[in-house]
């Protein structure tokens, strides 16, 4: 569909806000400079009006936003401020609120980031010194800090290393300390592997749209409302109201904890570290029932085919969900899907239709392969020509009475590249861990295992299970690793001497927790060693 703004006979597909700019820029030498400038900035408030002067903008921008017409918009970060709320639908209260929430991050920012040294003059020595374990000590809180910062920044330095943009200092110190601030602001989350994805593209069309704002008003003034709402100073404190907002729906996806009524259970191994948990019930439940519900009442043969193979969703699903499928598609492939996320609910709901749609895209391929291949098509994901075609399926699959059936189409391609992948991601499991099969475990040991951690031992237990304080040693190398044990059978576990036990170190997993009594399909995982697949 052509884009009211976009000029006629230019491809949608090839139209995007940066390459705009350099276009504009290059004309100079055949057109009057002034002459261009004007019309820039016609252009560039005619565009504004258009999307913001209705009546009943609100609804018509959704509508854009889902259909895929935002690709070239300079104002995609306005749009995606009104999807997540961050704007109230009432223009007149933007400027203010806007103002509100950078005042409120200069806050969070000067509360959180600190400088020890600063302080020192106004605060008792004693307790504030390097050497101080006193947990008021602010020496204390800079040394924690330091360490969640340099947690974060490994991340931040991996994002989108393709980029030149993301590569630059300014840039990564602006998303180190708008994730450091959010943890801050949010202890029980704190900061997970993958938030850093989910900030990266809002950065960068924030970004694009303070580049379109300055060279349209390079010789024209521009409104107040513009002024306020894309002025490039505020990009970082703009960006944090607009990831915290995301992650209003996207916490659970990460968090470690499952809530219910007043209670609050936390779901991973005991003694881990926040950035060891497993995955959160509220995760796994999700890509459990997009594949065990949704999946097979679309198509029940590749529902058959991805269960006798017994390929998880949690293998794949939790990384496509987590990151908004931000691996998947090119950057600017990603922003349209992002436009039609956002556009369509606040909740994201749209995510699950977009899962199946892409299973469906590439379901020839995976019902005519192995496990290896499998992986590989969920794992690297194949392109896609048309990323509105996709968006379409997604649409039509949740409401196929209001929205058209879009063409059929499939992946058609040589399925070597993806088999060698998929190989290579489970040879690189295994090396790492022997897996766990959950489906030879009985029940008398897995009660056996809970009795492991149980606060008060039997006196029976006690005389198998080596002292609290013993070493817990890791896994043995595949060279030194002792003989697998036999099957269980008759649901009986094998007798253990006491000497045998003495000499028996507990072994410490590399691999995802298995959670015995919450959700599904987690039995389905013992074929692979989740930590090294999932990339998030």
């Amino acid at each position: 569909m052509q884009h009211p703004l976009q000029p006629e006979g230019e491809q949608e597909t090839g139209f995007d806000p940066l390459h705009n700019l350099n276009r504009n820029l290059s004309c100079g030498g055949s057109l009057d400079s002034s002459t261009l400038s004007e019309s820039t900035f016609l252009s560039y408030r005619k565009e504004w009006d258009d999307l913001f002067l209705n009546s009943n903008y609100l609804t018509r921008i959704r509508q854009a936003g889902i259909n895929g017409r935002l690709r070239s918009s300079r104002f995609r970060s306005v749009c995606w401020k009104l999807y997540l709320e961050v704007l109230p639908e009432d223009k007149s209260q933007w400027i203010n609120k806007t103002k509100e929430l950078r005042s409120q991050y200069e806050k969070i920012k000067e509360t959180h980031i600190t400088n020890p040294r600063k302080a020192a003059g106004q605060q008792d020595l004693v307790v504030n010194n390097p050497l101080s374990l006193d947990e008021g000590s602010l020496w204390n809180k800079f040394f924690q800090d330091n360490e969640l910062r340099g947690m974060i920044k490994q991340d931040v330095m991996r994002t989108f290393p393709e980029m030149r943009y993301f590569q630059e200092e300014d840039v990564r110190t602006k998303l180190t300390d708008i994730l450091f601030c959010y943890a801050r602001e949010n202890e029980q989350l704190l900061y997970k592997q993958g938030m850093h994805e989910l900030l990266a593209p809002i950065v960068f069309v924030l970004h694009c749209d303070h580049q379109a704002f300055q060279h349209a008003s390079e010789t024209a003034h521009p409104s107040e409302e513009m002024m306020s709402l894309l002025n490039p100073m505020f990009q970082e404190h703009d960006a944090y109201a607009m990831f915290s907002q995301l992650m209003e729906t996207a916490e659970p996806w990460f968090s470690s904890f499952q809530r219910e009524g007043k209670e609050e259970m936390l779901t991973s191994m005991p003694f881990a570290r926040p950035q060891d948990l497993g995955p959160s019930v509220a995760i796994v439940t999700k890509v459990n029932r997009i594949q065990d519900q949704l999946v097979k009442k679309h198509d029940v043969e590749l529902h058959m085919h991805v269960n006798r193979l017994e390929i998880a969703p949690q293998i794949y699903g939790i990384r496509w969900v987590r990151l908004l499928f931000g691996r998947e598609f090119p950057l600017q492939d990603l922003l349209v899907v992002w436009d039609a996320l956002f556009a369509d609910s606040i909740t994201l709901d749209l995510v699950d239709y977009v899962f199946v749609a892409m299973l469906l895209y590439i379901r020839d391929a995976l019902i005519a392969s192995n496990f290896q291949t499998c992986l590989g098509l969920l794992m690297h994901y194949p392109p896609i020509g048309d990323i509105h075609t996709l968006l379409r399926k997604a649409l039509f699959l949740r409401d196929p009475k209001n929205n058209p059936r879009p063409a059929n189409y499939q992946f058609q391609q040589n399925l070597d590249y993806y088999k060698t992948r998929g190989a290579d991601l489970v040879n690189s499991t295994r090396a790492k861990t022997a897996p766990l099969n959950i489906n030879k475990v009985s029940s008398s040991l897995l009660s056996f295992g809970r009795k492991l951690i149980a606060p008060a031992m039997s006196g029976g237990v006690a005389s198998v299970i080596s002292p609290i304080n013993s070493e817990i040693r890791s896994a043995p190398s595949p060279l030194t690793a002792a003989p697998q044990a036999e099957p269980l059978s008759s649901g009986h576990a094998p007798l253990q001497t006491h000497s045998q036990s003495q000499h028996q170190p507990l072994l410490k997993s590399e691999s995802m927790p298995v959670y015995l009594s919450q959700g599904e399909g987690w039995e389905h995982i013992h074929t692979l060693n989740l930590t090294g697949i999932l990339g998030c």
